[in-house]
This record gives C-alpha cells, sequence and structure tokens, in this order.
C-alpha cells in the first residue's frame, strides 16, 4: 500500500488479504490509519483491531491541534490548565519538554506553529503508534504493522520468513522508491519538505527546514522515531552524525540536491537496491 499521507513518506507493503491477513483502515489525525495483523483467528483480529482504532480516535480528540474541543486546543486558548487535563497530557508534555532540552530548542510543543500555540504532533503520532502497538500485543498478536500517514510501527512480519517491507518514497517523485527497507519489532518515521513544502520550523527562531527534502528514522518506539526525524531535518548537515550517537537508531535522508545518505546502521534494514547515487 502506498499510503496516502500528509506527511510521511513511506509506502507499506501490504500484501494482498491472503489467509491469515486482516486488515483495516481509518481517517483520523488528518490523514488515513491502517492496521495489518497476521492472524488464524479472524474474530479475535477483528477485535483487537477494533480496540487499538478506539484508542487512537481517543488519543486524536484529546491531542489534536485542529479539534477545538481538544484538551490540546482548549489549553493553548488558556481555557484548560494542564495540571486539570488528562493526565496523559501532562505525560505529553514532559515528553515534549525534555525532546527540547535534547534538540538544544529546536524542539518545541510551543514553537511548530506560525501563530505560536501549542501543537505536540510532532510527538503524539508516533506515540500514538506505539499505543496501538501496545493494545495489540495484549490480544496477544505478535505479527502486525500500525501505519498513520507513513509512519509504522512493525512488529513481526507478514509470514515467518521476513519482516515488513517498507519503502523509503522519493520526495521528488511520490509514485518512485529510493530505498526498500526490511523491518522487525521498530518504528519507522519520515519527516521530509515534499509534501507540505518548508512546514517543519525551528522553534529558536522560526526558520523552516532546508537541508534535506527527507529523512528517515528507524527506531524500536515509533515515538522516538518520529521526534527524531522531526528534530534531524533542523539540524542541517550534522543530523546523520547526531542520529547515529544514539546506539538504538538509524536513518536514510534525502538531500534537496538529491544525494542520498544513510547512517551505517541503516545497512541492517536496506533490503534491496539504492536507486541513486549515495
Amino acid at each position: 500500500m502506498s499510503s496516502d499521507s500528509l506527511g510521511g513518506q513511506v509506502s507499506i507493503d501490504h500484501l494482498p488479504l491472503e489467509a491469515g491477513l486482516h486488515r483495516a483502515h481509518r481517517e483520523l489525525m488528518g490523514t488515513v490509519a491502517t492496521i495489518t495483523v497476521r492472524e488464524v483467528e479472524a474474530d479475535g483480529a477483528q477485535v483487537a483491531i477494533r480496540a487499538a482504532f478506539e484508542r487512537l480516535h481517543q488519543i486524536d480528540r484529546r491531542f489534536s491541534p485542529y479539534l477545538e474541543a481538544s484538551e490540546i486546543s482548549r489549553i493553548g486558548r488558556g481555557e484548560l490548565t494542564v495540571p486539570d487535563a488528562h493526565p496523559e497530557v501532562t505525560t505529553v508534555l514532559e515528553a515534549c519538554e525534555a525532546l527540547r532540552v535534547e534538540s538544544g530548542g529546536r524542539f518545541s510543543a510551543w514553537g511548530f506553529r506560525a501563530d505560536g500555540r501549542l501543537d505536540p504532533s510532532g510527538y503524539v503520532k508516533g506515540w500514538a503508534i506505539d499505543e496501538a502497538a501496545r493494545i495489540l500485543r495484549a490480544a496477544p498478536l505478535h505479527d502486525f504493522i500500525v501505519d498513520i500517514g507513513g509512519d509504522a510501527y512493525a512488529a513481526g512480519g507478514p509470514d515467518p520468513a521476513r519482516g515488513w517491507g517498507i519503502g523509503i518514497v522519493d520526495p521528488s517523485d511520490r509514485g518512485a522508491i529510493v530505498a526498500p527497507l526490511e523491518v522487525r519489532d521498530r518504528g519507522v518515521a519520515t519527516s521530509g519538505l515534499a509534501e507540505r513544502g518548508e512546514h517543519v520550523v525551528d522553534a529558536r527562531d522560526g526558520r523552516a527546514a532546508t537541508e534535506w527534502s527527507s529523512i528517515t528514522v528507524v527506531h524500536p518506539t515509533a515515538a522516538r522515531a518520529d521526534a527524531v526525524a522531526t528534530i534531524a531535518l533542523l539540524m542541517g548537515e550534522d543530523a546523520l552524525g547526531w542520529i547515529d550517537r544514539d546506539p538504538d537508531a538509524a536513518a536514510f535522508a534525502v538531500h534537496r540536491d538529491g544525494r542520498l545518505a544513510w547512517t551505517p546502521r541503516m545497512e541492517r534494514y536496506l533490503a534491496g537496491t539504492v536507486t541513486r547515487s549515495r
């Protein structure tokens, strides 16, 4: 399946629905969410998928900066304080604050929107993916992929012999894949400029990211992959070196001039030919 996303730039290899594969789609978070599981028992798979989507809708209602009634929107307008909001709001904003410190101020839940309103989306989408994965594991399911707008968490694989196939989309040609990946028990997230232009801005000065067309990060959690990809897009030429200092992270980047680069640990996920010179 090529993800019909607003921001993500990976293509998920959703196999035909042969025996044991079950899939469902929902519109949420301004994009399309897809859950695919490998499970022989169809009823159990569908119950788990419905529970995961219920959790995703709950998160969207609480954290969306585009829903007027969300707690995040109400906090942004001064109608609700963080201590009076659901405890998850404190958890998410504390994570965003830790990322602000780690990024030297580039990342901020208060700094990504031009109007300065609260928007933790740079962390929440990946965290929501992890929450859906947690529910599927508890079902218990072991082989599934949760995809929201092209960012994903892949557990196990579509069959016992391999992980899930994920293609990194060429930012200049949305119908082309620059690098095929095979991923198992990892989150994958991309931050890039192809879909919405220069929309990722440095919270310190409001300047837009311009060095890279896209950066894709593989990490044990989708939340971390999502945040690291966003921060890295703002780091210019230092991005891949910064990511590589995390022993759990791997990254693949497409430069604005078309050059490709990746960290050494990305080699373990590359599953085929990269289509441009490195």
